[in-house]
């Protein structure tokens, strides 16, 4: 009876005891934990901020081609001014759904001055183009940041729904050679093509997902610096490491893309956003038409992109273009 009255007793004791030491164990952790993020937010708060674009704000991660917008969706963002930024059901920034068409169809490709960075979207030069020409069917493929491998990579998905008869590719100067020689950009991976003695490789799918996508879903997560330093340690860890293609691939990939627009029966065109005496001769080594669509009517801020009378420019410039080369059936007047 002595020996069962002694365990009776010192069970509610032992058990006493754990709890005392799961609770010193967890303010002990709490304290840690508490000291470490006042440190951080002290000593790396800068280092440790969460970056936001429109790529995490506005788009969803793709296993092919890294980033794409989400489709149906509709959000503000503000770069150099707010603008309302909505995707049709295809994923594109339109108010209206994208639909193959019986009418000559152009699609322009291109990043964020095919997007429409910092103008709504009846303000870009495609929506103006669209209105002037009621006789066609203009496809904005615009996708803020991508390179030339990515928009070659969206055409090959797309072509055969739209059957464009005139593909445009818009080239940014310098921007876009860097995009297309690395599989890491604006913070994102990417695929990405190298040259080999058989052609061009396409690498690096699927794409890796990067921590600033992690940052933009687990906002709430991620508040704690501590967090933030852990994420940011397992990615580093876990990630492949940044690919810096020499030589660059860009002329490769233009020609790619000729052969291939070609191939379905259909025009390649080249808009220059700046000019580019490299890759004017690529393209006039190609015998692809492009035209000069440099112009100062830009804004000052993010990337200096077009102003609201700078794609009126652009505008005007392409609907002349693409009459003098009557490229796409039309009766409208030249401005």
């Amino acid at each position: 009876m002595g020996t069962n009255t002694a365990t009776a007793v010192s069970r509610p004791e032992s058990r006493r005891r754990f709890l005392m030491a799961l609770l010193m164990i967890g303010i002990s952790l709490g304290s840690a934990f508490l000291l470490a993020e006042v440190s951080l937010r002290v000593l790396f708060a800068r280092e440790l901020a969460v970056v936001t674009d429109e790529r995490n704000l506005l788009y969803r991660y793709d296993t092919r081609l890294g980033w794409f917008p989400v489709a149906g969706s509709s959000n503000q963002f503000v770069g150099t001014r707010r603008i309302t930024v909505v995707n049709n059901r295809q994923g594109f920034r339109a108010a209206a759904d994208y639909a193959p068409s019986a009418k000559p169809g152009l699609v322009f490709l291109g990043d964020s001055y095919v997007w429409g960075y910092d103008v709504e979207v009846g303000e870009r030069f495609t929506d103006k183009l669209q209105a002037r020409h009621p006789d066609w069917s203009i496809y904005n493929f615009g996708v803020s940041g991508y390179g030339t491998d990515q928009e070659y990579l969206l055409l090959r998905d797309e072509f055969d729904i739209y059957h464009p008869q005139v593909v445009f590719l818009m080239y940014e100067q310098g921007t876009d050679g860097e995009d297309n020689s690395t599989n890491q950009r604006w913070g994102y991976y990417k695929p990405y093509f190298v040259q080999t003695r058989s052609g061009l490789e396409l690498r690096g799918i699927p794409v890796p997902r990067s921590d600033r996508f992690f940052f933009a879903r687990h906002r709430w997560l991620c508040k704690p610096l501590v967090v933030r330093l852990l994420v940011l340690g397992w990615f580093k860890w876990t990630s492949p490491p940044v690919v810096n293609n020499q030589p660059n691939p860009t002329g490769a990939i233009i020609r790619e893309l000729a052969s291939y627009v070609r191939s379905k029966g259909a025009t390649l065109l080249v808009g220059l956003t700046r000019a580019d005496p490299n890759v004017q001769k690529v393209l006039e080594k190609l015998h692809i038409p492009y035209t000069d669509l440099s112009t100062e009517l830009r804004y000052g801020g993010m990337g200096y992109h077009w102003s609201v009378e700078g794609h009126t420019f652009v505008a005007d410039k392409l609907e002349r273009f693409l009459a003098e080369g009557k490229y796409l059936p039309s009766g409208a007047s030249l401005r």
